[in-house]
C-alpha cells in the first residue's frame, strides 16, 4: 500500500466523519423534544440518584409526571420532606407531609445460628447462590449472607456482620429502596423510621421444621398475638390484634400497631425487634 491510497482513504474516513458529524447535529435538534420549564426545575430539585423508589424509571421521568400532575410530590424518599416541600413550591400547591422509611432485615438467622445443606464455591453474591436449591443454607427462606444488599447501597447504609448479616445504619439509610429489589430472598422491606418494631424473620414452615434449620427464627407460638396485642387492645372494639400469624410466621399490620413493643417482650425467641432502649 503506497502513501497515495493510505491518504486517499484518511481523507474518505475524514469526510465521512465530518458527514455523519452533520447529520446526528442535524438528527438532535430536529428530534429534541423540549423540557418545560417546570419539569426542568423539578428535576433539579430531586437528588438524581434514580433509584425508582418513587415508582418511575429515575428522576427525569418521576419530574416529568409531577408537572403534568400525574404524580404526587412526595414520592421520593431519598430527598426527604426537604424536597417534598421544594416541589410543592415549584408547584404552587399545599405542603404534604413526608414520613421519613428505612429499610428493616426480616432475619436473624447468622452463619453461628443456621445450619447449612452444601457447600457453595460459586460466585460469591446471594443471587448466584439461591439459585443452588434456593441457596446454601437448610431455612431457604433467610438471609444467604454475601451481602449483594451492601454492595448495592449507594449510601453505605448497609455492613455485613461478622455473622454474615446485613446491618442497616438508619441514619445513613434514605428508605431508597436499592437493597429490596437486590435481596433475592425478599427478606428486606422499607418501613418507617418512627416505627420500631418489626418481625425479624421470613421462615414460612412449622417450628419443628424451621429449628432444624435456624435457632432463631419464629416458631409460631402465638404469644405476641394472644399475651400481648390482645390484651392491649382488649379495650378497644374495633381491633382485635395488630400482629397476626399467617405461615407460620409473626406479621405486623401497621395501619394498626402503636408500636408499643409488648410482643417483642413477651417473644421466647427475640424474633421481634424491640424498642429502643427498651429492656427485654
Amino acid at each position: 500500500m503506497n502513501a497515495l491510497t493510505i491518504i486517499f482513504a484518511a481523507g474518505i474516513l475524514l469526510i465521512l466523519g465530518a458527514f455523519f458529524g452533520i447529520l446526528l447535529t442535524f438528527a438532535q435538534k430536529k428530534l429534541h423534544v423540549p423540557k418545560d420549564e417546570k419539569t426542568e426545575l423539578i428535576e433539579a430539585a430531586l437528588p438524581g440518584v434514580n433509584c425508582g423508589a418513587c415508582g418511575e424509571a429515575g428522576c427525569a421521568a418521576y419530574a416529568a409526571k409531577i408537572a403534568k400532575g400525574e404524580a404526587a410530590v412526595n414520592l421520593c424518599p431519598v430527598g426527604g420532606q426537604a424536597v417534598s416541600d421544594r416541589i410543592s413550591e415549584i408547584m404552587g400547591i399545599e405542603k404534604k407531609i413526608t414520613k421519613p422509611l428505612t429499610a428493616r432485615i426480616h432475619c436473624q438467622g447468622g452463619s453461628d445460628k443456621t445450619t447449612t445443606k452444601h457447600i457453595y464455591s460459586g460466585p460469591k453474591t446471594c443471587k448466584a447462590a439461591a439459585m443452588i436449591n434456593g441457596g446454601p443454607k437448610v431455612c431457604s427462606f433467610g438471609c444467604i449472607g454475601f451481602g449483594d444488599c451492601s454492595a448495592a447501597c449507594p449510601f453505605d447504609a448497609i455492613t455485613m456482620s461478622s455473622e454474615n448479616l446485613p446491618v442497616v445504619d438508619p441514619d445513613k439509610c434514605t428508605g431508597c429502596g436499592i437493597c429490596v429489589k437486590e435481596c433475592p430472598k425478599n427478606i428486606i422491606s422499607l418501613l418507617e423510621k418512627e416505627k420500631e418494631v418489626y418481625v425479624k424473620c421470613s421462615n414460612k414452615e412449622k417450628g419443628a421444621t424451621m429449628r432444624q434449620g435456624c435457632k432463631v427464627g419464629c416458631i409460631a407460638c402465638n404469644l405476641c398475638v394472644a399475651k400481648a396485642c390482645k390484651i392491649v387492645f382488649q379495650d378497644n372494639p374495633k381491633i382485635d390484634s395488630a400482629i397476626d400469624l399467617k405461615d407460620f410466621l409473626a406479621q405486623i399490620d401497621y395501619s394498626l400497631c402503636i408500636d408499643c413493643g409488648k410482643c417483642a417482650e413477651i417473644c421466647p425467641q427475640k424474633v421481634i425487634q424491640p424498642k429502643s432502649g427498651a429492656v427485654i
